[in-house]
């Protein structure tokens, strides 16, 4: 072989490794991006926050493709890319939480798996990200995600003689004799846990989703590209594991049970929490900030959720925030490549430290930093479980129903369960 076959043979090489490395997941045929495509993303991040991103990880100066960001409000963003779509317009991307995904599914274009594989998104993406994983392929591209974790008031610990947070749920029962405490009347003065009720717990909700996937449920199922409740399924157990998870939630808030610590007369589970009178919060890793603000002086701290002692199991319920392809864009190789890249480990990197969140990618999260913060929320980071939610306000309304049907006294949990399984399907269809 000449010198000079040596030498372009190098040549290529580089070429091919820098292709490599710029495009990640993507393994597409040539971008339709090369010529400088114009690729908007619709989302209800800050455009403050986005565009910092594309600045600081070089995004911006990218000549193969120029990402315009607009951003939308969280309650209208998903009626405005229903209207453009119909309209014959709308974004190329749109970046939604994973609870939105099955009802925009139809109006999303999913990436087939001969562009990026199965296997290489299971090894790129958190557990969670599998939840877009359909049999026609990819419905989205985590960015970012927001698991629930335990907030805590150390100085009610402390007084208490509790050296750290509860690990196990089956501790808090013995925490309440300590962290709870009744005036002369027996009103809650200060509450060991907010769980059993909806009205004043906003994360209800996800605090219950959170410990039906604990229990061992997936809540809904997909089964020949159809959805289906699954409030009911045992799950080869026993019980079902949404009677577990709705008999342990409800119990602390009636009052005749020696662990009661919330009733729907206290404040707001957040507003209490940082007024001090509420030893554990379950929030999401989004909410530190807001509870810093609210009272700069409250002296707490973050753990990782408890979990179930007898499942073996590490699990968080959150929020991934994902990119996904839209079917009316115009360019939707573009779109393809765009998303790559925004997905890709600096601008994700970037991105994630600009909104204050983990970011999804194994390969960042393996590299967990030092401080008493961020290593709690790397770690659930990765316990973070999903389910597809057919109706996000919808299903609120019926494990609100569900919930309370419980601690009213108007059903028993078994039928409570039987109830919301019907509703929860009615959602669907």
């Amino acid at each position: 072989m000449s010198k000079f076959q040596i030498v372009l043979l190098s040549v290529f090489g580089i070429f091919i490794f820098i292709a490599v490395l710029t495009f990640a997941l993507y393994r597409g045929g040539s971008s339709g991006a090369a010529g400088g495509a114009n690729v908007t993303v619709w989302g209800s991040f800050s455009a403050q926050d986005f565009n910092s991103m594309l600045n600081n990880s070089g995004l911006s100066q990218d000549i193969t493709v120029q990402v315009t960001y607009i951003e939308k409000s969280e309650a209208t963003l998903e009626r405005d890319f229903t209207e453009a779509l119909a309209e014959g317009g709308g974004p190329d991307l749109v970046l939604l939480s994973q609870d939105h995904l099955w009802s925009n599914k139809s109006k999303l274009t999913s990436i087939p798996y001969a562009s990026i594989s199965e296997r290489d998104f299971k090894e790129t993406f958190v557990e969670a990200g599998e939840i877009y994983l359909m049999p026609e392929g990819i419905y989205a591209l985590p960015l970012v995600v927001d698991p629930m974790v335990l907030y805590y008031n150390r100085d009610l610990l402390s007084a208490a003689g509790k050296a750290k947070p509860v690990a196990y749920w089956d501790e808090i029962y013995a925490e309440t004799t300590n962290l709870t405490k009744r005036d002369a009347a027996g009103n809650l003065v200060e509450s060991t846990v907010a769980l059993g009720e909806t009205r004043n717990i906003k994360n209800f909700k996800d605090i219950f989703s959170m410990l039906l996937f604990q229990a061992g449920s997936t809540i809904t199922g997909v089964a020949n590209a159809e959805l289906s409740s699954l409030l009911t399924e045992t799950f080869r157990m026993p019980v079902a594991p949404a009677e577990s998870a709705l008999e342990f939630y409800t119990q602390f808030s009636n009052p005749t049970k020696s662990f009661y610590s919330w009733n729907r007369t206290l404040p707001e589970a957040q507003t209490r929490f940082t007024s001090g009178d509420l030893a554990y919060y379950l929030g999401y890793a989004s909410e530190y900030r807001a509870l810093r603000n609210k009272n700069p002086t409250l002296n707490f701290s973050v753990a990782l959720v408890p979990q179930s002692r007898v499942s073996g199991k590490s699990v968080t319920s959150g929020k991934l925030y994902s990119l996904s392809l839209s079917r009316g864009s115009k360019n939707p190789q573009g779109a393809l490549t765009a998303a790559s890249k925004l997905v890709a480990a600096e601008a994700a990197s970037e991105f994630a430290q600009t909104v204050f969140l983990p970011p999804v990618r194994r390969d960042l999260l393996s590299e967990k930093p030092s401080d008493s913060l961020w290593p709690v929320l790397y770690s659930a980071a990765l316990q973070t479980r999903t389910w597809l939610d057919p109706n996000p306000a919808g299903s609120a309304k019926v494990f609100s129903g569900m919930i309370e049907a419980v601690t009213s006294g108007r059903a028993r949990v078994s039928e409570a369960i039987q109830k919301a399984d019907g509703e929860l399907e009615a959602l669907i269809k």
